[in-house]
Protein backbone atom coordinates (compact mmCIF):
# COMPACT_ATOMS: atom_id res chain seq x y z
CA UNK A 1 0.00 0.00 0.00
CA UNK A 2 1.40 3.39 -1.01
CA UNK A 3 1.68 5.97 1.70
CA UNK A 4 -1.09 8.61 1.80
CA UNK A 5 1.52 11.01 3.16
CA UNK A 6 3.30 11.02 -0.18
CA UNK A 7 0.32 12.32 -2.15
CA UNK A 8 -0.86 15.91 -2.78
CA UNK A 9 -3.31 17.10 -0.14
CA UNK A 10 -6.48 16.86 -2.33
CA UNK A 11 -5.59 13.31 -3.31
CA UNK A 12 -4.71 12.54 0.27
CA UNK A 13 -8.09 13.68 1.56
CA UNK A 14 -9.92 11.74 -1.17
CA UNK A 15 -8.00 8.57 -0.43
CA UNK A 16 -8.51 9.00 3.29
CA UNK A 17 -12.24 9.08 2.64
CA UNK A 18 -12.11 5.87 0.61
CA UNK A 19 -9.97 4.08 3.18
CA UNK A 20 -12.19 5.24 6.02
CA UNK A 21 -15.26 3.86 4.26
CA UNK A 22 -13.49 0.60 3.53
CA UNK A 23 -11.97 -0.06 6.90
CA UNK A 24 -12.15 2.46 9.71
CA UNK A 25 -15.45 1.06 10.93
CA UNK A 26 -13.93 -2.30 11.51
CA UNK A 27 -16.92 -3.81 13.19
CA UNK A 28 -18.38 -4.77 9.81
CA UNK A 29 -21.09 -2.17 10.24
CA UNK A 30 -20.00 0.30 7.58
CA UNK A 31 -23.29 0.70 5.78
CA UNK A 32 -25.32 0.87 8.96
CA UNK A 33 -22.95 3.39 10.53
CA UNK A 34 -23.14 5.69 7.54
CA UNK A 35 -26.92 5.85 7.92
CA UNK A 36 -27.14 5.90 11.70
CA UNK A 37 -25.99 9.39 12.59
CA UNK A 38 -28.49 12.23 12.27
CA UNK A 39 -27.84 14.79 9.54
CA UNK A 40 -25.40 17.55 10.35
CA UNK A 41 -27.60 20.19 8.80
CA UNK A 42 -31.34 20.87 9.06
CA UNK A 43 -31.48 23.44 6.29
CA UNK A 44 -30.61 26.23 8.67
CA UNK A 45 -27.69 28.55 8.09
CA UNK A 46 -25.66 26.96 10.87
CA UNK A 47 -25.14 23.17 10.71
CA UNK A 48 -25.64 21.00 13.76
CA UNK A 49 -22.40 20.15 15.54
CA UNK A 50 -22.92 16.50 16.49
CA UNK A 51 -19.68 16.50 18.43
CA UNK A 52 -21.09 18.90 21.02
CA UNK A 53 -24.77 17.97 20.67
CA UNK A 54 -26.01 15.79 23.59
CA UNK A 55 -27.08 12.30 22.64
CA UNK A 56 -30.78 12.15 21.73
CA UNK A 57 -33.01 10.45 24.27
CA UNK A 58 -34.46 7.04 23.40
CA UNK A 59 -36.46 4.32 25.13
CA UNK A 60 -35.45 1.81 22.46
CA UNK A 61 -31.69 1.89 22.97
CA UNK A 62 -31.38 -1.91 23.23
CA UNK A 63 -32.66 -2.15 19.63
CA UNK A 64 -30.31 0.47 18.22
CA UNK A 65 -26.99 -0.05 16.50
CA UNK A 66 -24.48 -0.93 19.24
CA UNK A 67 -20.78 -1.28 18.51
CA UNK A 68 -19.14 -2.39 21.77
CA UNK A 69 -19.87 -3.69 25.25
CA UNK A 70 -17.82 -3.81 28.45
CA UNK A 71 -18.23 -4.96 32.05
CA UNK A 72 -18.01 -2.49 34.91
CA UNK A 73 -18.12 -4.76 37.94
CA UNK A 74 -21.56 -6.37 37.82
CA UNK A 75 -22.81 -3.76 35.35
CA UNK A 76 -22.81 -4.00 31.55
CA UNK A 77 -22.13 -0.86 29.52
CA UNK A 78 -22.82 -0.73 25.77
CA UNK A 79 -22.13 2.08 23.30
CA UNK A 80 -23.27 2.83 19.77
CA UNK A 81 -24.92 5.18 17.36
CA UNK A 82 -25.50 8.88 18.01
CA UNK A 83 -23.58 8.98 21.30
CA UNK A 84 -25.70 6.22 22.79
CA UNK A 85 -24.59 4.65 26.10
CA UNK A 86 -26.71 1.93 27.72
CA UNK A 87 -26.44 0.40 31.20
CA UNK A 88 -27.71 -2.95 32.44
CA UNK A 89 -27.59 -4.13 36.05
CA UNK A 90 -29.37 -7.44 35.44
CA UNK A 91 -27.00 -9.21 33.01
CA UNK A 92 -28.52 -7.72 29.88
CA UNK A 93 -32.20 -8.40 30.57
CA UNK A 94 -33.09 -4.71 30.74
CA UNK A 95 -31.25 -1.56 29.67
CA UNK A 96 -31.45 2.14 30.40
CA UNK A 97 -29.83 5.07 28.66
CA UNK A 98 -27.08 7.15 30.23
CA UNK A 99 -26.83 10.75 28.95
CA UNK A 100 -23.67 11.76 27.09
CA UNK A 101 -22.45 15.14 25.79
CA UNK A 102 -22.10 14.06 22.14
CA UNK A 103 -24.18 12.66 19.28
CA UNK A 104 -21.38 11.16 17.22
CA UNK A 105 -21.02 7.40 16.84
CA UNK A 106 -19.22 5.75 19.77
CA UNK A 107 -17.06 2.82 18.69
CA UNK A 108 -15.38 1.38 21.79
CA UNK A 109 -15.81 1.29 25.57
CA UNK A 110 -13.52 0.03 28.34
CA UNK A 111 -13.51 -0.01 32.15
CA UNK A 112 -10.43 -0.16 34.36
CA UNK A 113 -12.49 -0.53 37.54
CA UNK A 114 -16.19 -0.87 38.29
CA UNK A 115 -16.37 2.95 38.35
CA UNK A 116 -13.68 4.30 35.99
CA UNK A 117 -14.40 3.90 32.29
CA UNK A 118 -13.84 5.48 28.88
CA UNK A 119 -15.56 5.51 25.50
CA UNK A 120 -14.22 6.74 22.15
CA UNK A 121 -15.75 7.42 18.77
CA UNK A 122 -16.08 9.54 15.69
CA UNK A 123 -14.49 12.96 15.39
CA UNK A 124 -11.77 11.81 17.79
CA UNK A 125 -14.01 12.03 20.84
CA UNK A 126 -12.98 10.53 24.20
CA UNK A 127 -15.54 10.38 27.01
CA UNK A 128 -14.87 9.38 30.62
CA UNK A 129 -16.96 8.27 33.58
CA UNK A 130 -16.08 7.94 37.26
CA UNK A 131 -19.40 6.52 38.45
CA UNK A 132 -19.78 3.32 36.47
CA UNK A 133 -21.26 4.96 33.40
CA UNK A 134 -24.05 6.96 35.01
CA UNK A 135 -22.51 10.27 33.87
CA UNK A 136 -19.94 11.08 31.16
CA UNK A 137 -17.60 13.98 30.47
CA UNK A 138 -15.69 14.78 27.27
CA UNK A 139 -11.91 14.64 27.75
CA UNK A 140 -10.70 15.05 24.16
CA UNK A 141 -11.94 15.40 20.60
CA UNK A 142 -10.50 16.09 17.17
CA UNK A 143 -10.28 19.82 17.79
CA UNK A 144 -7.64 19.19 20.44
CA UNK A 145 -6.27 15.93 19.05
CA UNK A 146 -5.38 17.17 15.56
CA UNK A 147 -3.07 19.95 16.87
CA UNK A 148 -1.32 17.36 19.05
CA UNK A 149 -0.63 15.33 15.91
CA UNK A 150 0.67 18.42 14.11
CA UNK A 151 3.01 19.26 16.99
CA UNK A 152 4.40 15.72 16.94
CA UNK A 153 4.86 15.83 13.14
CA UNK A 154 6.75 19.13 13.34
CA UNK A 155 8.95 17.75 16.13
CA UNK A 156 9.87 14.76 13.96
CA UNK A 157 10.69 17.08 11.06
CA UNK A 158 12.85 19.30 13.25
CA UNK A 159 14.95 16.29 14.31
CA UNK A 160 16.09 15.69 10.71
CA UNK A 161 19.11 17.47 9.20
CA UNK A 162 18.26 20.03 6.48
CA UNK A 163 20.14 18.03 3.85
CA UNK A 164 20.00 19.00 0.19
CA UNK A 165 16.98 21.21 -0.46
CA UNK A 166 17.00 20.25 -4.16
CA UNK A 167 17.21 16.54 -3.39
CA UNK A 168 15.79 15.91 0.11
CA UNK A 169 16.05 12.51 1.73
CA UNK A 170 13.06 10.12 1.70
CA UNK A 171 12.82 10.59 5.47
CA UNK A 172 12.53 14.35 5.11
CA UNK A 173 9.96 14.08 2.32
CA UNK A 174 7.91 11.77 4.48
CA UNK A 175 8.18 14.06 7.51
CA UNK A 176 7.23 17.14 5.47
CA UNK A 177 4.19 15.35 4.07
CA UNK A 178 3.22 14.26 7.58
CA UNK A 179 3.17 17.92 8.60
CA UNK A 180 1.10 18.80 5.52
CA UNK A 181 -1.37 16.01 6.28
CA UNK A 182 -1.73 17.17 9.89
CA UNK A 183 -2.32 20.75 8.76
CA UNK A 184 -4.93 19.54 6.27
CA UNK A 185 -6.69 17.58 9.01
CA UNK A 186 -6.93 20.69 11.17
CA UNK A 187 -8.28 22.72 8.25
CA UNK A 188 -10.90 20.06 7.52
CA UNK A 189 -12.09 19.95 11.11
CA UNK A 190 -12.52 16.95 13.42
CA UNK A 191 -13.50 13.94 11.32
CA UNK A 192 -11.13 11.05 11.99
CA UNK A 193 -12.57 8.38 14.30
CA UNK A 194 -11.00 6.68 17.25
CA UNK A 195 -11.74 2.95 17.13
CA UNK A 196 -10.42 1.43 20.36
CA UNK A 197 -9.66 2.33 23.97
CA UNK A 198 -8.13 0.25 26.79
CA UNK A 199 -6.76 1.01 30.27
CA UNK A 200 -4.25 -0.79 32.47
CA UNK A 201 -5.73 0.87 35.56
CA UNK A 202 -7.63 4.02 36.51
CA UNK A 203 -4.71 6.22 35.37
CA UNK A 204 -2.86 4.56 32.47
CA UNK A 205 -4.55 3.97 29.15
CA UNK A 206 -4.38 4.26 25.36
CA UNK A 207 -6.78 5.13 22.55
CA UNK A 208 -6.22 4.26 18.89
CA UNK A 209 -7.93 4.95 15.60
CA UNK A 210 -7.94 5.68 11.90
CA UNK A 211 -4.87 6.92 10.02
CA UNK A 212 -2.44 5.86 12.73
CA UNK A 213 -3.92 7.87 15.59
CA UNK A 214 -2.57 6.73 18.95
CA UNK A 215 -2.94 8.63 22.23
CA UNK A 216 -1.80 7.85 25.75
CA UNK A 217 -2.66 9.11 29.23
CA UNK A 218 -1.06 8.51 32.60
CA UNK A 219 -3.48 10.58 34.69
CA UNK A 220 -6.86 9.08 33.89
CA UNK A 221 -7.39 11.23 30.82
CA UNK A 222 -6.87 14.67 32.32
CA UNK A 223 -4.15 14.99 29.70
CA UNK A 224 -3.72 12.94 26.52
CA UNK A 225 -0.41 12.77 24.63
CA UNK A 226 -0.01 11.78 21.00
CA UNK A 227 2.35 8.79 20.58
CA UNK A 228 1.46 7.62 17.07
CA UNK A 229 4.83 8.93 15.91
CA UNK A 230 6.51 6.17 17.94
CA UNK A 231 5.15 3.49 15.60
CA UNK A 232 6.84 2.36 12.41
CA UNK A 233 3.74 3.38 10.48
CA UNK A 234 4.65 5.69 7.57
CA UNK A 235 1.55 4.53 5.66
CA UNK A 236 -0.78 5.78 8.37
CA UNK A 237 -2.39 2.37 8.76
CA UNK A 238 -5.68 2.29 10.61
CA UNK A 239 -5.27 1.02 14.17
CA UNK A 240 -8.37 -1.09 14.68
CA UNK A 241 -8.06 -2.95 17.97
CA UNK A 242 -6.19 -2.65 21.27
CA UNK A 243 -5.18 -5.36 23.74
CA UNK A 244 -3.41 -4.80 27.06
CA UNK A 245 -1.82 -7.59 29.08
CA UNK A 246 -1.08 -7.83 32.77
CA UNK A 247 2.67 -7.63 32.19
CA UNK A 248 2.40 -4.21 30.53
CA UNK A 249 2.31 -5.22 26.88
CA UNK A 250 0.20 -3.31 24.34
CA UNK A 251 -0.91 -5.02 21.13
CA UNK A 252 -2.52 -3.20 18.21
CA UNK A 253 -4.36 -4.91 15.35
CA UNK A 254 -4.05 -2.85 12.18
CA UNK A 255 -4.75 -3.02 8.49
CA UNK A 256 -2.38 -4.72 6.02
CA UNK A 257 -2.27 -7.70 8.40
CA UNK A 258 -0.01 -5.70 10.72
CA UNK A 259 0.43 -6.05 14.47
CA UNK A 260 2.18 -3.37 16.51
CA UNK A 261 3.48 -4.40 19.93
CA UNK A 262 4.95 -2.54 22.88
CA UNK A 263 6.52 -4.46 25.78
CA UNK A 264 6.76 -1.40 28.02
CA UNK A 265 3.35 0.33 28.05
CA UNK A 266 3.95 2.34 24.90
CA UNK A 267 7.52 3.61 25.21
CA UNK A 268 8.98 1.41 22.46
CA UNK A 269 7.30 -0.51 19.65
CA UNK A 270 7.89 -3.30 17.16
CA UNK A 271 6.00 -4.05 13.96
CA UNK A 272 5.24 -7.55 12.71
CA UNK A 273 3.41 -8.89 9.65
CA UNK A 274 1.05 -11.86 9.64
CA UNK A 275 1.51 -12.38 5.90
CA UNK A 276 -2.00 -11.12 5.16
CA UNK A 277 -2.68 -7.79 3.46
CA UNK A 278 -6.18 -7.17 4.78
CA UNK A 279 -7.76 -5.89 7.96
CA UNK A 280 -7.07 -7.28 11.41
CA UNK A 281 -9.72 -6.35 13.95
CA UNK A 282 -8.18 -7.59 17.18
CA UNK A 283 -5.48 -9.59 18.96
CA UNK A 284 -6.42 -11.99 21.74
CA UNK A 285 -3.73 -12.58 24.36
CA UNK A 286 -3.87 -16.05 25.93
CA UNK A 287 -2.13 -17.18 29.13
CA UNK A 288 1.57 -17.57 28.40
CA UNK A 289 3.00 -16.19 25.17
CA UNK A 290 0.14 -17.26 22.91
CA UNK A 291 -1.52 -14.64 20.70
CA UNK A 292 -4.43 -14.97 18.27
CA UNK A 293 -4.96 -12.25 15.67
CA UNK A 294 -8.27 -12.20 13.82
CA UNK A 295 -9.96 -10.15 11.15
CA UNK A 296 -11.65 -9.77 7.79
CA UNK A 297 -13.24 -12.76 6.06
CA UNK A 298 -12.36 -15.16 8.86
CA UNK A 299 -8.61 -14.71 8.78
CA UNK A 300 -6.91 -15.95 11.96
CA UNK A 301 -3.21 -16.10 12.84
CA UNK A 302 -1.32 -17.51 15.82
CA UNK A 303 1.93 -16.49 17.47
CA UNK A 304 3.69 -18.38 20.25
CA UNK A 305 6.63 -15.99 20.59
CA UNK A 306 4.92 -12.78 21.66
CA UNK A 307 4.03 -11.65 18.15
CA UNK A 308 7.41 -11.86 16.44
CA UNK A 309 6.19 -14.59 14.06
CA UNK A 310 2.72 -15.60 12.91
CA UNK A 311 1.19 -18.66 11.29
CA UNK A 312 -2.29 -18.88 9.71
CA UNK A 313 -4.97 -20.92 11.47
CA UNK A 314 -8.09 -22.32 9.83
CA UNK A 315 -11.00 -20.58 11.53
CA UNK A 316 -13.64 -22.46 9.54
CA UNK A 317 -15.30 -19.11 8.91
CA UNK A 318 -15.59 -17.09 5.70
CA UNK A 319 -17.07 -14.12 7.56
CA UNK A 320 -15.22 -11.41 9.45
CA UNK A 321 -14.30 -12.30 13.00
CA UNK A 322 -15.11 -9.34 15.21
CA UNK A 323 -14.95 -10.52 18.84
CA UNK A 324 -12.76 -12.80 20.94
CA UNK A 325 -12.41 -13.93 24.54
CA UNK A 326 -9.99 -16.20 26.37
CA UNK A 327 -11.70 -19.17 28.05
CA UNK A 328 -10.25 -22.04 30.12
CA UNK A 329 -7.84 -23.96 27.93
CA UNK A 330 -8.38 -21.92 24.82
CA UNK A 331 -10.24 -19.17 23.04
CA UNK A 332 -13.67 -18.14 21.83
CA UNK A 333 -14.07 -16.27 18.54
CA UNK A 334 -17.30 -14.90 17.08
CA UNK A 335 -17.88 -13.76 13.52
CA UNK A 336 -20.23 -11.04 12.38
CA UNK A 337 -23.02 -13.53 11.61
CA UNK A 338 -23.03 -15.05 15.10
CA UNK A 339 -20.96 -18.14 14.38
CA UNK A 340 -19.10 -19.26 17.51
CA UNK A 341 -15.62 -20.74 17.03
CA UNK A 342 -14.01 -22.58 19.94
CA UNK A 343 -10.39 -23.55 20.58
CA UNK A 344 -9.44 -26.06 23.29
CA UNK A 345 -5.71 -26.03 22.53
CA UNK A 346 -4.69 -22.42 23.18
CA UNK A 347 -5.57 -21.17 19.72
CA UNK A 348 -3.85 -23.87 17.65
CA UNK A 349 -7.14 -25.07 16.12
CA UNK A 350 -10.74 -23.89 16.09
CA UNK A 351 -14.03 -25.73 15.71
CA UNK A 352 -17.35 -24.04 14.90
CA UNK A 353 -20.35 -24.80 17.07
CA UNK A 354 -23.33 -26.27 15.28
CA UNK A 355 -25.75 -23.44 16.02
CA UNK A 356 -25.23 -19.79 15.19
CA UNK A 357 -26.36 -17.11 17.60
CA UNK A 358 -29.56 -15.39 16.38
CA UNK A 359 -27.98 -11.97 15.87
CA UNK A 360 -27.92 -9.31 13.20
CA UNK A 361 -24.37 -8.19 12.32
CA UNK A 362 -22.63 -8.89 15.62
CA UNK A 363 -19.92 -6.45 16.72
CA UNK A 364 -18.90 -7.31 20.32
CA UNK A 365 -19.53 -9.73 23.18
CA UNK A 366 -19.36 -9.87 26.99
CA UNK A 367 -19.09 -13.16 28.86
CA UNK A 368 -21.25 -13.69 31.93
CA UNK A 369 -21.61 -16.40 34.56
CA UNK A 370 -23.61 -19.58 34.00
CA UNK A 371 -22.35 -20.02 30.40
CA UNK A 372 -24.20 -16.93 29.24
CA UNK A 373 -23.00 -14.15 26.98
CA UNK A 374 -24.37 -10.81 25.80
CA UNK A 375 -23.88 -9.70 22.21
CA UNK A 376 -24.29 -6.28 20.63
CA UNK A 377 -24.49 -5.30 17.00
CA UNK A 378 -26.76 -3.97 14.29
CA UNK A 379 -29.80 -5.56 15.95
CA UNK A 380 -29.03 -4.16 19.41
CA UNK A 381 -28.29 -6.21 22.53
CA UNK A 382 -29.21 -9.86 23.19
CA UNK A 383 -28.51 -12.54 25.83
CA UNK A 384 -27.51 -16.09 24.83
CA UNK A 385 -26.63 -19.33 26.59
CA UNK A 386 -24.10 -21.91 25.35
CA UNK A 387 -24.58 -25.08 27.37
CA UNK A 388 -21.72 -27.02 25.80
CA UNK A 389 -19.00 -24.41 26.31
CA UNK A 390 -17.31 -23.32 29.53
CA UNK A 391 -17.52 -19.53 29.17
CA UNK A 392 -15.59 -18.57 32.27
CA UNK A 393 -13.44 -15.68 31.13
CA UNK A 394 -9.70 -15.95 31.74
CA UNK A 395 -7.28 -13.03 31.71
CA UNK A 396 -3.78 -13.41 30.23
Amino acid sequence: MSSPLLQPVPALRARQGRRLFQGALVLSLCAAVAASEPPRSTGQAKPIDLLTQPAPATVHGARKLLTDIAQAGNRLVAVGEAGLVLLSDDEGKTWRQSPTPTSVMLTSVSFATDKAGWAVGHDGVILATRDGGSTWQRQLDGRQADPLILTAAKAQLDKLPPGNAEDPSPQRLQAEDAVAAAEAAIAAGPSRPLLAVRFFDADRGVAAGAFGQLFQTTDGGKQWAYIGDRLDNPEGLHLNGLTLTRDGQILIAAENGTVFASPDQGRTWTRSATGYNGYLYGVLALPGAGLTAYGFNGHVFRSVDGGANWKPVNSHSARSIVAAEAIPGGALLLNEEGQVLVSRDEGATFKPLDDRLPVKRLSSVALLKHNALVTVGLGGAAVHTLDKVDLRRTAP
